[in-house]
């Protein structure tokens, strides 16, 4: 999973109520700060995020957890509220002509990994029921996303993409792709807005479910979509009122508007919801 040490910048941070993710730098940090009257976030990293929230730093902290990562437990063991946020997602996309209604993990290895152990270099190495057809593979990863690196470190287990795989096309090349050619497998942050089609993937690995799950919202914040890290937001129980006011703001429709159009999945407006509930009835 090396790849994913991507998201986890090392530098110090000082003292703020809200840390973690360099994801949400930007328009998110200025709508916190703007809800709380003061400079209250600081995205920094998830790694100096996490030891800010542990050594009592922080109030909050929004990390990038990777699949068995255990959450943080404050100094003191403080109790913690936990929320999930958001997801950073990779949507595996193709030709709207392809035959395919899903696809597995494995299979995704095999055609975008250097060594996989079955190379697949046409749609029927996958299915010898599909029609031959060439694969066009591709990965959009644009700034804010993490398309390459949670697709590497999940898929690839830290092996390098094969020599002929598109990496870091932009969002024009990635749609053109979808659009004209019938053999592409095309990997983007969020389902395409315009022509191509979004394949259901199935986890597969040992332990794991066979069912091939879309990128819908449900399924991304329910955990079962398996191409996703999710963000999750941690707050100290101590801290919660005061915290209130900038929560009720990041769980609102206009922070899931800001988080969407960076390419993330925000947790969906039910989830939303009840989240406030809980602020309402600690």
């Amino acid at each position: 999973m090396r790849p994913l040490a991507f998201f986890l910048s090392c530098c110090a941070l000082g003292a703020a109520e809200i840390v973690g993710t360099d994801l949400l730098q930007g328009d998110i940090a200025q709508g916190i700060n703007h809800a709380a009257g003061k400079t209250a976030a600081d995205f920094g990293g998830t790694l100096p995020g996490r030891q800010a929230f542990v050594d009592g730093r922080a109030s909050a902290a929004v990390l990038m957890m990777r699949e068995r990562e255990v959450a943080p437990v404050p100094t003191g063991k403080i109790g913690v509220a936990e929320f999930r946020l958001a997801s950073s997602v990779v949507v595996v996309a193709t030709h709207g002509s392809n035959r395919a209604e899903q696809i597995t993990l494995e299979n995704l290895a095999n055609v975008f990994a250097r060594d996989p152990r079955s190379p697949a270099r046409n749609w029927n190495d996958l299915d010898p029921a599909a029609r031959s057809e060439l694969i066009t593979p591709a990965v959009c990863s644009p700034a804010g996303s993490m398309v390459l690196e949670i697709f590497q470190g999940i898929v690839l287990e830290g092996q390098p993409f094969r020599p002929d795989v598109r990496l870091r096309i932009e969002p024009d090349l990635a749609a053109d792709l979808l659009a004209s050619r019938a053999g592409t497998v095309t990997l983007i942050p969020r389902r395409p807005s315009g022509r191509g089609k979004v394949l259901p993937v199935a986890d597969g690995r040992p332990g794991k479910s066979s069912t091939a799950y879309g990128p819908d919202d449900n399924n991304v914040h329910n955990g079962d979509y398996p191409l996703q890290v999710p963000l999750i937001l941690y707050v100290r129980q101590d801290r919660l009122a005061e915290l209130t006011p900038t929560l009720r703001w990041l769980f609102s429709d206009e922070a899931a508007d800001l988080l969407e159009k960076q390419g993330l999945f925000p947790a969906p407006k039910a989830a939303r919801t009840r989240f406030v509930q809980r602020l309402d009835t600690r």
